[in-house]
């Protein structure tokens, strides 16, 4: 893809932002390369059963259980890579992921996906094991012993949670209940007001529940939070765990490349979509570059930010159009920061009016780790590629330590995003995801940002990705 015609296109980004995000994305797209043979340009001609639009893990998942299924599939990805919103980039002498990272045991298919192709678990020391939690209230940071400071947000997160079980009876639940829905209008603030808790235990929540929503708790919807809480079954622990604990030891993108291998498929990098239309006899789609590609049927495979970006013919529900202008209310950072000094195995956090609500151990050492940092958005008030930007915030919690070099990636200039991981804003699940997951005709649609589950998470894409394609595949055969 041309990243520096398309992220100069993207709304408010000032040029240095622009250059930065270039760099970035040339540097850890060089890194995410398909190997050989996966990646190779399919033929200019017709006859595919089934076009797959977007990349990542939701579109190739589709296109391998299409492929398997004995479908001719062609994989059209905008990027030079596979992966979407997952990828790694190289920080010193380690790879680090700038996207979507953590899998769990509670995420059923990212974690059969990992059993079937035999692929090794790393654990974040940070969140896995933390020798020292601390957290910011009323600008002072405060410490207490690891389980009673567990013990202070369960309380909180139970207490906030409580309405979960009437709301989701079963978690994977495909629509919003009606009890869902007389909550669906308020938002994670509106929750949190309402619920008794000390100055320093609504800090602690606040960057908790900041953090989840990767936005002000203002955007993110109740009902989004409560699905996460009955995902784990109402156990703080495990939601933590679950969100940050384990990954995969050599990366994201060894994942997607073993099933793009293992499904065969055509795939075309580099091509981005500006139409598609559809018709009694298949549908028909234009690229940018004004090449013309026809098959039996469509799955696309792309964030709700992005559908806009493809003019599709008929006009799509009311609901895609909506979340399209809209937006989710993913619009935070993540950050890697090399620092110097001794680094313990720790997590502290800090309500959403600090530059980030959460920071954790990545990699501890004697004389220096890294630290993997989360906040909401800053829309221009700091520089985030200035590791001495940075450092005071750091060291209002490790006054002895330097912040050496910072890596992140930013997800609103990348124009096949336009966000991070997808948390509803309030009102979205009701008015808008039963249109987000439905077919129009011969056009399927995938994605993270609209599984039933974990939605947002590599575990979505997966789930998602598995329906459509035994959606499509269920079509093909009863027209064959």
């Amino acid at each position: 893809m041309d990243y520096k015609t398309s992220a100069a296109s993207a709304a408010g980004a000032d040029d240095s932002a622009r250059r930065r995000f270039l760099k970035l994305a040339s540097t850890a797209a060089a890194a995410s390369v398909l190997p050989v043979g996966v990646g190779a340009a399919a033929p200019a001609t017709p006859g595919y059963d089934v076009v797959v639009v977007g990349g990542g893990f939701a579109g190739v998942t589709a296109a391998r259980e299409l492929a398997h299924r004995g479908a001719r599939v062609l994989l059209l990805e905008a990027r030079n890579r596979l992966g979407g919103r997952t990828f790694h980039a190289n920080f010193g002498e380690r790879k680090v992921e700038l996207g979507g990272t953590w899998i769990h045991y509670t995420q059923p298919h990212v974690w059969a996906e990992v059993m079937r192709y035999g692929m090794e678990i790393a654990e974040t020391p940070g969140v896995a094991h933390p020798d020292r939690v601390l957290w910011m209230s009323g600008g002072k940071v405060l410490e207490i012993p690891v389980m009673e400071n567990w013990a202070l947000l369960e309380d909180a997160l139970k207490r906030f949670h409580a309405e979960a079980g009437e709301v989701f009876e079963r978690p994977f639940m495909a629509g919003l209940s009606a009890a869902g829905r007389k909550l669906d209008h308020l938002s994670i603030a509106d929750r949190m007001a309402a619920i008794e808790m000390s100055p320093a235990q609504r800090d602690l929540m606040n960057a908790m529940m900041a953090t989840n929503c990767h936005g002000p708790i203002a955007s993110g919807a109740y009902t989004e939070m409560l699905r996460w809480w009955s995902l784990v079954d109402g156990d703080a622990a495990r939601l933590l765990y679950s969100c940050a604990r384990y990954k995969l030891k050599d990366g994201t993108s060894t994942l997607i490349e073993r099933m793009a291998e293992d499904g065969g498929f055509d795939v075309r990098l580099s091509t981005a979509v500006a139409e598609l239309s559809q018709d009694a006899a298949g549908v028909s789609l234009v690229t940018e570059a004004d090449e013309r590609i026809s098959a039996r049927f469509a799955v696309v495979a792309v964030p709700v930010n992005t559908a806009g970006q493809i003019e599709f013919s008929p006009p799509l529900r009311p609901g895609k159009t909506a979340m399209a202008k809209e937006h989710h209310a993913g619009k935070g950072h993540k950050l890697y920061l090399k620092v110097k000094g001794r680094l313990e195995t720790l997590i502290f956090f800090a309500p959403e009016t600090e530059l980030f609500t959460m920071v954790f151990t990545d990699q501890p050492g004697e004389d220096g780790g890294v630290l993997v940092a989360f906040g909401p958005p800053v829309d221009g008030r700091v520089d985030l590629n200035d590791p001495k930007a940075v450092e005071p915030f750091v060291r209002r919690f490790l006054p002895h330590l330097a912040v050496e070099q910072v890596l992140g990636y930013d997800w609103g200039l990348d124009p096949y995003s336009r966000g991070t991981w997808c948390t509803l804003r309030p009102g979205q699940f009701g008015k808008h995801l039963e249109d987000l997951r439905a077919r129009e005709g011969r056009v399927f649609f995938a994605g993270a940002d609209i599984a039933t589950g974990w939605r947002g998470f590599i575990d979505g894409a997966i789930e998602s990705g598995l329906q459509v394609g035994q959606a499509v595949a269920a079509e093909l055969r009863g027209r064959a």
